[in-house]
């Protein structure tokens, strides 16, 4: 008797691990797997005011899939002018530096090397990505600013 309970105590267990194990499996390489296959692709201004001495960074993104160049080229095209800047940049009389283009760029190096974000801080998480062509011409661009 005790070792028919152990045995179904057991494949209980068992069962339950397996459940939480494939429920696991499923949820975070999903959640992974949106970041890594996903890249960044826009432009991105240096303004500086102040006489020079302080730096603004402006940024007109759409995150779109990583193996396709295609939407991340009409996402650099449709992004390219200053379009329009928070207020304060105005206010400040920011003078803007060339365009720079960001054709596949990780989130982190976005986040972390162009808006200056901490560890951890990741503005991916905050946009739609586009999959294909047609979303990228129809996607909201997201717009980040970012005062030095």
């Amino acid at each position: 008797m005790k070792v028919k309970l152990l045995k179904r105590r057991t494949a209980t267990m068992v069962a339950t691990a397996f459940a939480a194990g494939a429920l696991f499996a499923v949820a975070v390489p999903g959640t992974a797997e949106a970041q890594s296959g996903s890249r960044i692709c826009g432009n991105y201004w240096k303004g500086y005011y102040n006489n020079g001495q302080k730096e603004v960074t402006w940024s007109r993104v759409i995150e779109v899939p990583k193996s396709d160049g295609v939407s991340c080229d009409v996402a650099i095209n449709r992004t390219d002018r200053v379009g329009n800047p928070p207020q304060e940049t105005v206010n400040l009389g920011v003078k803007w530096g060339a365009r720079q283009r960001l054709q596949n760029v990780t989130c982190e190096y976005f986040s972390q090397e162009i808006l200056d974000s901490k560890h951890g801080d990741d503005v991916c998480n905050s946009m739609l990505r586009a999959d294909n062509v047609f979303q990228v011409k129809n996607r909201t661009i997201s717009q980040f600013y970012v005062k030095a």
